[in-house]
């Protein structure tokens, strides 16, 4: 348990340090953006604990915990993650890529593979996503669901109720696609 605080105090101790840097590999979260390592406006490149809740801009590598958010930090600092991200909750305000696995997945862009209970692209989502609900306003690739609810389709949407709203026919049961 000794060890344990030490190695803790000595993390604490270098945060400052590294803050002076624009990346570091590591962050260990509490509660962003008061209880983390580093600052939210560090990119994480490498491994990001988030326990329970962690926030940073830029993320690349693996990023586990309970609640991950992503979002701009300055006008120069766009959210940008790409990684392997196992969350219960993964709230990216701009672009992801990469694998994301949790109850909620959010993401303005999304490319990749994303499985969850509900999978939101607010704007363009690419790739391979299955939930019980997936929306996005446009979609490229497969998408496996209850509900599947995007405005422009690429590819196919296997559900109970599968929704493209502009394209020749905007509603179609168990199987939807257009290309």
């Amino acid at each position: 348990m000794k060890k344990l605080l030490v190695v803790f105090a000595v993390l604490l101790m270098t945060a400052g340090a590294v803050s002076a840097f624009d990346t570091t590999a590591f962050q260990l979260s509490i509660w962003a953006p008061k209880m983390q390592l580093v600052p939210p406006e560090i990119a994480i490149s490498g491994l990001k604990l988030n326990l329970p809740y962690g926030s940073n801009g830029q993320v690349n590598g693996v990023d586990i915990g309970f609640v991950s958010i992503s979002k701009e930090q300055s006008a120069e600092l766009a959210a940008q993650v790409t990684a392997l991200q196992i969350n219960l909750w993964n709230s990216t305000s701009g672009n992801f890529g990469g694998i994301q696995v949790g109850l909620v997945n959010i993401a303005d862009n999304s490319d990749g593979v994303v499985v969850g209970l509900v999978n939101v692209a607010h704007d363009h989502a690419n790739g391979v996503r299955a939930g019980l609900v997936n929306t996005s306003f446009e979609y490229h690739g497969l998408e496996i669901g209850l509900v599947n609810y995007t405005e422009f389709l690429q590819g196919v949407q296997i559900g109970l109720v599968n929704i493209a709203t502009k394209s020749t026919l905007p509603f179609f049961p168990i199987v939807n696609m257009c290309f």
